[in-house]
């Protein structure tokens, strides 16, 4: 299936129209938040206007917000904190001077167009550190590819395609689901391996 046009994501902030956005960190997050490990260092592509980064961020987390649209920049610095970093990229073009040991994705992955979502599997393998981790809220779980997007249907397989052999999923399973969303959710980990 062909990718759509570009979505103007800048647009869609300015107008409000943000459908993704739950106005709080989503609460699988919060939930899972104690078993995530020891604070360290956590990367949030498309972090938006900065709902899961700073659940993190107050959880002790160093936070990096990476957001494509330049007006969310004083939200995430508001939201990361001084210790915190917010970048304004394309996350996949993005890379870190030091790997991380967490990369969170809530509505990044199911934005990528379908012809860049291998892109995401090599980005994630440059950012994370060997026994790093994924956590990602996987939604649209269920929604249909021919429905197109963004969001794109995304399932915890087309994840664990897009990363390949060197990580290994150790967790899959039903997540909170928000009420105002049609489709559900899942949360899945994956471990990078050494090497």
């Amino acid at each position: 299936m062909p990718d759509p046009t570009p979505t103007d994501w800048g647009s869609r902030y300015a107008a409000g129209t943000t459908p993704w956005d739950l106005g709080r960190a989503h609460p699988e997050l919060v939930d899972r938040l104690p078993a995530l490990g020891p604070p360290g260092r956590v990367v949030v592509p498309g972090a938006g206007t900065g709902h899961d980064a700073r659940a993190l961020a107050q959880a002790g987390w160093q936070v990096t917000a990476i957001e494509f649209v330049a007006r969310l920049a004083d939200r995430l610095h508001n939201a990361v904190g001084p210790a915190g970093q917010v970048v304004i990229a394309d996350a996949l073009d993005w890379a870190p001077e030091e790997d991380v040991d967490l990369v969170f994705d809530h509505t990044f992955f199911c934005a990528i167009p379908l012809r860049r979502r291998p892109e995401f599997g090599s980005w994630a393998a440059t950012v994370l550190r060997p026994g790093g981790r994924i956590a990602s809220c996987v939604f649209p779980f269920g929604r249909p590819l021919s429905e197109g997007g963004p969001p794109f249907g995304m399932s915890t397989s087309d994840l664990a395609g897009s990363l390949g052999s060197g990580f290994e999923l150790t967790v899959d399973e039903p997540a909170a689901h928000p009420r105002r969303r049609p489709w559900s959710t899942r949360w899945a980990e994956f471990v990078r391996l050494p090497a």
